[in-house]
């Protein structure tokens, strides 16, 4: 039975962005320019094998591919617990699904065949049949235990030797480990990386930065997005003790009542702004402090550099934070480190941050008092 933490999920990869930046930014990052990732479409997730069995996948998608041979087809299965027979289920999709692709085939075939006229003996011209696209496999997991299942169909069975190897049954899926992901994330814009990172969030300001980015990066015409994304994360929250938001708007999304999309935009802006500030405010207040106790402007800066590069370890990842931290060693106005603290709020990715602080600290090089733009 469907649960509000699956409906949650279906809900948000409904969008075709989430499964742009899924492919793009961690299942195909190296092969995904063979993609036309404009072009993905959902498919049914429906189907029904020739003995009247039924299953559901979670979601299915087509993509088409740039040498335009055949599409691709991505089916996606939401995990909120390990299952060690996932290989199983995923090949049982496959064979399903590729059945009822045939029999779509087969009904255009006739079709085609029909409306193509008869050849010279009366007989109806022969419509050559079409290839089976290929089927990529997405397993998505966000569970307490980290995911152990084998990833192929074959690490299931027993050894079969090296003359039957070739009959048996193979297909891989693709995992992503949602709450224990450790890996490096995309640089710039992707959801599925605010995804992950609204995920790791350990406390409230956390959450209210990942958010805030997602405003900046999401048009008004996405803001049903935005929604998917706080609807995700209520039921994420219930099952992982993450922070809790406190957002009114949160109960009328949770029973799929609609809003308009700048009342949303509005609301969730103005929570995320009323939990940085206070952090913001306590980050100058730190650097005064510090700066009072050693009666030094580079104790007063190094305090507020420490501040801020954990912010930006929040929003950004380690690598940048550190990246960040490097930069800023080179500045010695206290105040200057300040307005870095406020670019965290304005910046789209750890990129556009580093490239303000590069240009700032040029700025400071030259005795040019004008702060980048």
């Amino acid at each position: 039975m469907a649960t509000p933490h699956d409906a949650a999920w279906k809900l948000l990869f409904s969008f075709p962005d989430m499964v742009r930046d899924l492919l793009s930014g961690f299942v195909l990052p190296e092969w995904s320019e063979a993609l036309e990732l404009a072009t993905l479409e959902p498919g049914s997730a429906t189907f029904v094998s020739d003995t009247l069995r039924e299953r559901f996948e979670d979601r299915v998608w087509r993509v088409r591919r740039h040498d335009r041979r055949l599409d691709l087809m991505v089916c996606l299965e939401f995990q909120s617990t390990v299952d060690r027979t996932m290989a199983v289920r995923v090949l049982d999709y496959s064979a399903l699904l590729y059945q009822e692709l045939l029999r779509n085939r087969d009904l255009r075939r006739a079709a085609q065949v029909e409306s193509g006229g008869k050849n010279r003996k009366g007989r109806h011209r022969r419509v050559k049949p079409e290839p089976l696209p290929p089927v990529l496999p997405i397993v998505l997991y966000h569970g307490r235990k980290r995911w152990r299942a084998k990833e192929d169909v074959a690490g299931l069975c027993a050894p079969s030797g090296e003359r039957l190897a070739p009959y048996q049954p193979s297909q891989r899926y693709f995992v992503l480990d949602v709450g224990h992901h450790t890996g490096p994330l995309p640089q710039g814009r992707n959801l599925m990386a605010a995804l992950i990172r609204l995920a790791h969030c350990r406390d409230t300001q956390a959450v209210a930065s990942v958010l805030g980015a997602l405003i900046k990066e999401l048009a008004p015409s996405q803001t049903g997005l935005l929604g998917a994304f706080l609807v995700w994360y209520e039921q994420a929250r219930k099952r992982h003790d993450l922070p809790k938001v406190d957002l009114p708007i949160l109960d009328d999304l949770n029973e799929g009542k609609t809003m308009p999309n700048e009342v949303m935009r509005e609301q969730v802006a103005r929570w995320a702004e009323q939990q940085l500030a206070p952090q913001l405010e306590r980050s100058r207040a730190d650097g005064r402090a510090e700066g009072r106790s050693e009666g030094r402007t580079q104790g007063r800066t190094e305090g507020r550099v420490e501040v801020v590069r954990r912010l930006a370890a929040r929003k950004f990842g380690a690598e940048t934070a550190e990246r960040l931290a490097g930069r800023l060693a080179e500045i010695a106005d206290p105040e200057r480190a300040v307005e870095v603290g406020e670019w965290l709020l304005e910046c789209e990715s750890g990129e556009d941050l580093l490239d303000r602080v590069a240009r700032l600290c040029e700025t400071c090089a030259t005795g040019n008092s004008a702060a980048p733009g």
